[in-house]
């Protein structure tokens, strides 16, 4: 989006970024922005942060960023886009319209975190807590947004279920949805490859890709080695944990992480996996994998929100044992992979380019203005 924005636009940027990261990000937005602001930032919160926030959001209310962005308000701007609700605590600095773009609804994995079975032996954010917690971080998270959406001009989910929901909750009107895409143009076909890696992508200190994986390599796997021993796993992906780190002890899975171009290593790979059983929003990642021919086997919650059918786009599988199966299975038939490739390369081209989701939006964003 910023660089979509960035084309037409004079865009000034202010985000945070994780201390020590800052290079990171060196060069990347020239001749993009007008201007960029970044607070290094390590999670640590203010004592000037109210207590009235729920604690998820209050890492985010710091002094640093409150002066950077008291200081920007002073310059009428003509639209405030704030991404994630965790940066919406800011809203009131700010005179000109707003757009909120939900890439998930936060209140509702927080839900599911309070409903896992073993809710308190799972370390979430770093932290180990009971049922109890998670569902009083859930009301409180559910209560904030009920109190926060209005405040916004445009509100934008990434799928038509978040929507659903978003309109239930705030029936004002006011959303719309800008599916999550991928830049065709970057992400083209691989060549087919024919070894037997498979991929899972993910950030993962994200909790729910941290349980994917570790779900992957511990109730999917052995199963797929029980049916074909010579397949390896590729679990790629930043911010890995010492859990997630400790499976490469079996030399029968690899883990790259920070890669930088999660194209080198895609090219090594037959076809991905989203083995997700939290979440919200929908997954980049499925769509990165439809671009590249990657074949797909996901979960429900993996592909939720995507309009992708079962053998036709991809394939979806809830158990362990039948994920496995379809692993195999995909890796072994020549026809189902070609017809997948080929059906998941068309979609993605056809309804998930980036470009033509973001038309839509902006032109959403230039009414705001003009009215």
């Amino acid at each position: 989006m910023i660089k979509y924005l960035g084309e037409k636009h004079d865009l000034t940027l202010a985000f945070f970024i994780n201390r020590g990261e800052e290079k990171i990000l060196e060069g990347v937005f020239e001749n993009i922005c007008a201007e960029v602001n970044m607070i290094a930032h390590s999670g640590d919160t203010a004592d000037q942060v109210p207590l009235a926030l729920p604690w998820p959001l209050r890492a985010y209310g710091v002094e640093p960023m409150r002066r950077l962005l008291t200081r920007l308000s002073a310059r009428g701007y003509d639209l405030l886009i704030t991404e994630f609700i965790y940066m919406a605590q800011y809203r009131h600095l700010f005179a000109a319209p707003a757009v909120l773009h939900e890439h998930n609804i936060e209140s509702s994995i927080f839900r599911q975190y309070a409903q896992m079975p073993k809710a308190n032996e799972a370390e979430i954010f770093g932290i180990r807590k009971d049922a109890a917690f998670w569902k009083a971080t859930w009301m409180m998270m559910r209560q904030y947004e009920n109190k926060t959406w209005p405040q916004f001009d445009l509100r934008v989910t990434v799928s038509r279920l978040d929507q659903e929901e978003m309109d239930r909750r705030c029936p004002d009107g006011k959303s719309m949805v800008a599916e999550n895409g991928v830049n065709t143009q970057t992400m083209q076909p691989l060549a087919v490859n024919h070894s037997k890696n498979i991929l899972f992508v993910g950030t993962m200190n994200y909790f729910p890709n941290e349980d994917g994986a570790l779900f992957l390599a511990e109730a999917v796997m052995p199963y797929v080695w029980s049916l074909d021993p010579d397949i390896k796993l590729y679990i790629v992906g930043n911010n890995m944990p010492q859990k997630v780190k400790a499976l490469g002890g079996d030399p029968r899975i690899r883990i790259v992480p920070d890669a930088p171009d999660i194209r080198a290593v895609a090219a090594q790979c037959r076809l991905s996996v989203v083995p997700l059983r939290f979440g919200g929003g929908t997954r980049i990642k499925i769509l990165e994998s439809f671009a590249l021919g990657l074949p797909v086997v996901s979960t429900s919650k993996g592909c939720e929100g995507l309009a992708v059918e079962d053998g036709r786009h991809l394939l979806i599988r809830d158990d362990p044992q039948k994920f496995a199966e379809a692993v195999v299975g995909l890796v072994q038939d020549a026809n189902l992979y070609g017809a997948l490739r080929e059906n998941g390369e068309r979609l993605a081209k056809q309804r998930y380019d980036w470009r033509s989701i973001f038309e839509a939006v902006e032109r959403k964003m230039t009414e705001l203005i003009t009215r």
